[in-house]
C-alpha cells in the first residue's frame, strides 16, 4: 500500500503555488472564462499521485472555482447540457512546462506526459484558459521568484 503524500511534500509542488496564481487570474477577469466544464487535475511526482486540483467553470451562472476541495458540480437545468468533466493527470514538473508554453496538449499527449479521460473537446480548451489566466507569465514570474534564472532556462 503506497503511502499518502506529506503536507510537506504537497506544499513543494509546483502546482501548490500555480493553481492559486492561476485563480487570481481567474477571479480577476471572470468574464474572460465563460466557458461551462469541469477539470480534475490529477497531479504526481515520479508517477506517484500527490494531489488533485479542481477547475469548475459554469459559463456566466457562476463564478469559477478553483480549488484542491471537490467542488458541487450543479445539476443541470432541464434545456441545458450537464457540464462536461475532463480528467488531466499529469506530472508536477510537466504541469510547468505546460503551463510556461514549454509543452503544448498536442505534444504531451502524443508523448504520454498529459493523459486525459472524459470530454476530449473540453481539454482542447485548457491551453486557452491558461493562456487567458496568463500562465505562462505567471509560471516564468514563478521561476524567477522561487528558484532563481537558472531554473527558467532549463526550461
Amino acid at each position: 500500500m503506497s503511502k499518502k503524500p506529506t503536507a510537506k511534500a504537497i506544499a513543494k509542488l509546483n502546482a501548490t503555488t500555480l493553481f492559486p496564481e492561476i485563480k487570481k487570474e481567474i477571479e480577476k477577469n471572470p468574464s474572460i472564462f465563460a466557458i461551462r466544464g469541469f477539470f480534475i487535475f490529477n497531479i504526481t511526482k515520479r508517477g506517484v499521485p500527490m494531489t488533485e486540483w479542481y477547475l469548475l467553470f459554469q459559463g456566466f451562472d457562476a463564478p469559477a472555482v478553483v480549488s484542491q476541495k471537490k467542488p458541487e458540480i450543479p445539476k443541470a437545468k432541464q434545456d441545458v447540457q450537464p457540464i462536461p468533466v475532463a480528467i488531466v493527470q499529469l506530472e508536477d514538473s510537466d504541469l510547468l512546462n505546460f503551463m510556461s508554453g514549454g509543452l503544448t496538449g498536442s505534444r504531451g499527449i502524443v508523448s504520454g506526459k498529459i493523459k486525459i479521460a472524459g470530454a476530449m473537446e473540453l481539454a482542447e480548451e485548457l491551453e486557452g484558459i491558461f493562456r487567458k489566466a496568463k500562465g505562462a507569465e505567471k509560471t516564468l514570474t514563478y521561476l524567477d521568484n522561487k528558484r532563481g534564472k537558472n531554473e527558467r532556462a532549463r526550461l
